[in-house]
């Protein structure tokens, strides 16, 4: 199939009103092909780009003021007509990107929005790849360019990866949220969580009794976790140390998720396993009884849950019996050898322990 790099206008390029992109939405209608390059239909079209939500367009824009046009991926067109300017060329594949860049440069005619000449020389003439040859051999072209990219797919990286890169740009650079979502693409918002998630996944990885099983797997569960703000209080998450700071909540939380050896060499299953369940924590963590049945190893997820919807309010009597339930349990955790040889840290808690449980019971015997 021959194909021809040439330099294209952004003016001379016309957005396809029947993208793929579109069938899925509500308000597409089928356009005659016959009809594409008129100025009413080329607006509705780069307005459904704009508008709609799964496109984000805006983001794109944003890392193209940001970085000017990289031709990483190839604008492929194919010759529509010609009219009194000359030869207008009809997107095959990049029609968002195509979208973007008309968009900037008419927001940057009407003073909208500022683009150095650096960037605006790499939008005036953009490398496209041409299709030419027989009608048949563009139309099988296209469709195994489609399904090539769309259905077979480009191989992106994973969650965990794209989080390892935002890291690296936000500590080298500015430590803006801002920038490096320009830089790549995404919301600001999305950048600062997936961060954060990353951060909280290396919080695991030192501590002492857990670091061994921080894997790359967990990161998505961290990535909920953090983006719940009943999970994220509980846990005592810190944007500004990046850390989660309640110890006891966060071990337990990592306790949740992961496998690890019983002693029969067998492996127990983690409580949690999938991010579904991390997203149900909302209900449970904030309700006493609810979190002492999903802390319980001898319980399952589903009785956490159970009890969480069985008890919607908690009054502060059944705070306190479920509060005391809990240190019973955790009491009677470690064995007679734990309790008789206690490490320094262990004493200064057990006589912290102690002191808060005289003050309780002398006010209760006032």
């Amino acid at each position: 199939m021959p194909i021809t790099t040439i330099p294209i206008s952004p003016d001379r390029l016309l957005l396809d009103p029947n993208n793929y992109r579109f069938h899925d939405l509500d308000s597409y209608k089928k356009v005659n092909p016959r009809r594409y390059g008129e100025p009413s239909v080329q607006a509705k079209t780069l307005s459904i780009l704009h508008s709609t939500d799964k496109f984000d367009l805006q983001a794109l824009k944003d890392s193209i003021v940001t970085n000017g046009f990289v031709p990483l991926e190839q604008i492929v067109v194919e010759e529509y007509d010609t009219d009194a300017n000359g030869k207008r060329y009809l997107v095959v594949e990049g029609n968002r990107r195509v979208a973007a860049i008309k968009s900037l440069l008419d927001e940057y005619v009407r003073a909208v929005v500022t683009i150095s000449e650096e960037t605006l020389a790499t939008l005036r003439d953009l490398p496209v790849s041409e299709l030419t040859g027989t009608v048949d051999e563009r139309r099988v072209f296209r469709q195994t360019l489609m399904a090539i990219r769309h259905v077979a797919g480009t191989r992106e990286w994973g969650a965990y990866q794209q989080a390892k890169l935002i890291e690296e740009l936000y500590e080298q650079e500015d430590r803006d949220f801002g920038q490096v979502a320009q830089r790549i693409g995404i919301r600001s918002r999305e950048a600062a969580r997936r961060f954060r998630a990353i951060k909280a996944l290396h919080q695991m990885e030192q501590d002492e009794e857990f670091g061994e099983y921080a894997v790359p797997r967990l990161y998505a569960f961290f990535n909920e976790a953090i983006a719940v703000p009943t999970v994220r209080d509980w846990i005592g998450w810190s944007d500004q140390t990046n850390l989660a700071e309640n110890d006891e909540a966060r071990r337990a939380f990592y306790e949740l998720v992961v496998s690890r050896p019983a002693e029969n060499g067998e492996y127990l299953p983690a409580k949690i396993q999938d991010i579904r369940q991390v997203r149900k924590l909302k209900n449970i963590v904030n309700k006493t009884y609810a979190r002492t049945v999903l802390l319980d190893s001898d319980r399952a997820f589903e009785d956490a849950e159970k009890a969480a919807n069985e008890s919607p309010t908690e009054d502060s009597s059944s705070i306190v019996e479920n509060a005391l339930v809990q240190a019973s349990h955790a009491l009677n955790q470690p064995g007679i050898d734990a309790w008789l040889n206690p490490t320094l840290r262990g004493k200064e808690l057990l006589t912290r322990l102690v002191t808060i449980v005289d003050k309780i019971r002398t006010l209760m015997e006032h």
